[in-house]
């Protein structure tokens, strides 16, 4: 399975750490290294839990199936699941296993079937309920998602799984008040994950609640750990959020971790929110050497170099942007930037 909150289309909120000047009001950079984010609270179905509750009453063939899923052999375990249903073609753990297995293997239809017989031959494993919903919100089949995860919370009400998928489903119907109850129900389950944390500070700041979402990126921030493409979403959406101090300090880590001209211009417009202008102009530098066609770095390092007063410096950065995106917003920009430093340094003798 995709994982509950994997199946999320958590929009990177790609705006600009700053408001003020050098900080442009044009569209900031797209990300040149995407960074999808890690698989959810679910777990995802290639490891489910040997303590779930799907196993307890499945047999020995679905314990033998539990242990070659767990290895990562998941023909073996096809095959003695299919002992399992052979003996008993109503055993929900092995329906539900099956299902497991068979996504696994890429046969998603198949999957579907064993975990719509998981829900109708054992009901109490939520688990079913689960992966079901995450299919169908792979699939943005919301009415679906919904549908099978209010079975799921009928049996397991507070299931944190359960209520993340259903703000998955509410969200992409549109419905951001009901995503938000679900999200805040999963949280006060098990805070300290930081992808649900994560989604859930993505919405409220997508609704305006800047500071409710930046505690929640905030509390996502302090249990990432060593993930780096979890750290460099939560600092992108830090300095939207107006938290700069929290985006410096997640995108270091990140950065630290491999560099990225994208994660350096976005350290660097919240280095200048900060009035950290030196440590700003530094990251737009760097971001220019770690991809000289990074047109974003250029533009940037540019309005940075303008500010300071270095206008034929900044026309030259501002050439390179346009050069490199000359039909985007961003490049037109740019161009008519240049055409305004060349003036500027005009004025004040070439500088």
């Amino acid at each position: 399975m995709k994982a509950a909150l994997a199946s999320i289309a958590l929009a990177v909120v790609l705006s600009a750490c700053g408001s003020s000047t050098p900080s442009p009001s044009s569209p900031p950079p797209a990300s040149t290294s995407a960074t999808p984010l890690p698989p959810s609270m679910a777990g995802g179905s290639s490891s489910p839990s040997s303590g779930s509750s799907a196993a307890e009453k499945g047999g020995p063939e679905v314990d033998r199936a539990v242990a070659a899923i767990k290895a990562g052999d998941f023909r073996s375990a096809k095959g003695a699941l299919e002992q399992a249903l052979h003996k008993n073609a109503k055993n929900g753990a092995a329906a539900y296993y099956m299902g497991v297995v068979l996504e696994n293997l890429g046969d998603k239809p198949g999957a579907e079937l064993k975990y719509k017989d998981a829900m109708t031959y054992a009901p109490e494993i939520a688990e079913a309920a689960v992966n079901l919903g995450a299919l169908y919100l792979d699939q943005s089949k919301w009415d679906e998602a919904i549908g099978v995860t209010q079975k799921g919370l009928a049996k397991r009400p507070d299931d944190p799984a359960l209520h993340a998928n259903m703000a998955v489903a509410l969200r992409g119907k549109g419905d951001k008040d009901g995503a938000l109850a679900e999200y805040e129900k999963a949280v006060k389950v098990v805070g300290d994950n930081p992808e649900l944390r994560f989604a859930y500070g993505s919405l409220l700041l997508e609704v305006g609640n800047k500071a409710k979402a930046a505690a929640e990126l905030k509390a996502a921030l302090s249990s990432a750990g060593s993930n780096r493409a979890l750290r460099a979403s939560i600092g992108r959406l830090l300095g939207t959020a107006g938290a700069y101090a929290d985006c410096v300090s997640a995108l270091d880590k990140a950065i630290s971790a491999g560099d990225d001209p994208e994660l350096r211009v976005r350290r660097g417009l919240c280095r200048h929110s900060m009035k950290d202008e030196a440590g700003a102009k530094s990251d737009f530098e760097a971001a220019t050497k770690l991809d000289p066609k990074f047109g974003p770095a250029h533009y940037y390092l540019g309005e940075a170099l303008l500010a300071s007063g270095q206008a034929a410096q900044a026309a030259k950065e501002f050439d390179a942007a346009a050069s490199h995106a000359p039909q985007s917003e961003l490049g037109k920009k740019a161009k008519d930037q240049a055409e305004a430093a060349r003036k500027q340094a005009k004025r004040s003798g070439g500088r």
